[in-house]
């Protein structure tokens, strides 16, 4: 007979993944400065490329309004340009520049070297077999993980013809 999750071990479960939540935010954030709300705008746009605040929002599960404001102060910094949406030219995607890809880059490299230094006494068999699990509770827990990094060349030519086709003919 299959055993069913108790009460209590559920409740360790939602502590246990809540606590590496909260220090996955953390190694998100902490080197860079930068708010966790304004990194996942940033990632989703490396992942996805150009997108309107709409569709962050839907991607990230944040509000419209959490995006925009964090968009706003990313094109403040430079690393975020509005573009125009070729499908609906009244509308704006938001477009990395290539500071905005130079910073997800070193976010990217530092939360990884630092996972890696916090965990690398771990054996292969273990990070693989939490890594599988993991994608198995967000897949129950209705959430798509995907499976790799986008090649950083490719989300700088995807950015820059975004860029490209909004400006002006002849600028």
């Amino acid at each position: 007979m299959d055993e069913q999750l108790s009460r209590d071990e559920a409740v360790a479960l939602i502590s246990a993944v809540g606590s590496v939540l909260h220090a996955m935010k953390k190694l998100h954030t902490e080197q860079l400065e930068i708010e966790h709300g304004a990194a996942i705008v940033l990632s989703v746009l490396y992942r996805s490329g150009p997108k309107r605040p709409s569709d962050i929002a839907l991607q990230a599960g944040l509000d419209l309004s959490t995006v925009s404001r964090h968009a706003r102060f990313q094109e403040e910094a430079g690393r975020v340009v509005k573009v125009a949406d070729p499908a609906d030219r009244r509308a704006h995607r938001l477009a990395l520049t290539d500071a905005g890809i130079d910073h997800m880059d070193q976010m990217w490299n530092k939360r990884i070297d630092r996972l890696t230094e916090l965990i690398g006494h771990w054996s292969p068999d273990d990070a693989k077999t939490l890594t599988g699990l993991t994608e198995r509770l967000a897949d129950d827990l209705g959430q798509q993980v995907p499976i790799e990094m986008p090649d950083p060349a490719q989300v700088r030519t995807t950015h820059r013809a975004a860029i490209a086709e909004s400006l002006p003919k002849g600028a």
